[in-house]
Order: C-alpha cells, then structure tokens, then sequence
C-alpha cells in the first residue's frame, strides 16, 4: 500500500483514539485503533510494511505519551516485526491468529512499556493496559477483515499473465 495512505489512516487514528475512544472506556481502560491498525497491516503486508508503520504508528502515538518519548516508536517497530512474522506463517484469511495474536502483542507492548518506564523511575497502571488489550482485540475481530480487504485489492489488481 502507499505510504501516504498509510499515514493518513494513520493520523485519522490517531485522532479517533484521542478524541473519542476516551469516552468509549471501560475500567478507564480504551482501545488503541491505531495500534490495532498496525499490527493488523504487519500480519497482512509483511516486513519492510511492518517496520515502517511500527515507525509510523509509534511516532504518532509518542505525540500524546509525555512519560518517554520514542518509547512507542521503538516497541511500536519491534512488536510489528513480530506480527509481520506470524503473519507470514499463518493463513491470513482466516482471522482467528490474528485476533489471539492482537492480544498477546499488546500484553507485550504493555510490558515492555511498563518496564523501560520501571527503569525510568515511572510508573504505568498495568492493570488498566490489560484491559486496553481485551478491548483492542475486540476491535481487531471486527477491523481484521476490513484491514484485509484493503491489502486484498492491491493484490486482485495485478493482471494474469498466461504464456
């Protein structure tokens, strides 16, 4: 996908987790469509893709989290790696590994978080990053297929060629 598409998805994300999925919380605790986002395109498009809308995503998340910046950035680039791996191991059309996966890399993203900021001498409720991911999945059950379907017609736009 083009990478200005991707950004704009991105911002408008962004502003959606930050003007709105604030009074969708439950516990204090909210999804992060963005992140969702993220790791759904990682598991769809790749490595070079995933690397750069961990970059991309981390950045735009950094905005808002005044506790570290770059934390985001780098946890972000590292945790769509990931996906980007699983992604390329599993069957992509059938959206039950990602969604378990969602969880688990966003469990992962809260702990690593919470110990570069243990490190820092910061504090993050943890509690409230667990919900955040049992949301986020959530999201990514009903997102995984639109995600998808986004990635799919850059792929049924290629011509056949028979020879």
């Amino acid at each position: 996908m083009k990478k200005w598409v991707l950004i704009l998805i991105s911002v408008v994300l962004l502003i959606l987790d930050n003007s709105l999925m604030p009074f969708l919380a439950i516990r204090g605790a909210f999804p992060s469509l963005l992140f969702t986002f993220a790791i759904a395109c990682s598991i769809v498009s790749g490595r070079k893709e995933a690397v750069t809308i961990g970059v991309i995503s981390g950045l735009l998340q950094d905005i808002y989290f005044y506790e570290g910046f770059g934390i985001n950035s780098l946890t972000n680039m590292l945790i769509c790696l990931l996906a980007a791996i699983i992604g390329e191991n599993i069957y992509r059309e059938k959206k039950l590994i990602p969604v378990i996966s969602m969880f688990f890399l966003y469990v992962l993203k809260v702990i690593s978080i919470y110990l570069i900021l243990k490190i820092a001498n910061k504090t993050i409720n943890i509690h409230i990053g667990i919900y955040a991911s049992l949301y986020s999945t959530l999201i990514m059950f009903f997102g995984y297929n639109f995600v998808l379907r986004l990635y799919d017609k850059k792929y049924k736009n290629r011509s056949w060629r028979f020879k």
